[in-house]
């Protein structure tokens, strides 16, 4: 490669990356068909989740029609469910009902500690 090209592709590379720092602070508006650099507010993080192969059809169904992607949908209620969730544990009952289990959110028990998900016969000891 020629060095005056070399030189060119440098100083555009220079270029390039000034004007994304230049967005990434606000001090320059994306170029026409480019979204910009920005950092989340929030980020986010892949999570995998294993949905009974039963199921999907359903869930691909109930995304259908509300109009969003069965991805959107899962983490809607999922994050849906966390705020219910600590809305609940400012209450003075933490517990709450997952799949017929009780999982203890809030203060520490007799015994075990918060979080555990306690079987029957620990309940009615707990609540004794």
């Amino acid at each position: 490669m020629n060095e005056s090209i070399r030189a060119m592709l440098a100083q555009e590379a220079a270029e390039a990356e000034a004007r994304a720092e230049a967005e990434e602070r606000g001090e320059a508006t994306p170029m026409p068909g480019h979204r910009g650099r920005r950092r989340a507010h929030d980020p986010s993080q892949v999570y995998a989740v294993r949905i009974p192969v039963s199921r999907l059809r359903e869930l691909r169904n109930v995304a259908d029609k509300l109009g969003t992607p069965p991805s959107a949908l899962i983490r809607t209620w999922v994050l849906e469910r966390l705020d219910q969730l600590a809305a609940n544990s400012l209450e003075d009952a933490a517990e709450v009902q997952v799949r017929g289990q009780v999982v203890n959110l809030g203060r520490r028990r007799q015994r075990g500690g918060a979080g555990r998900v306690a079987s029957g016969s620990e309940r009615e000891r707990q609540r004794a």
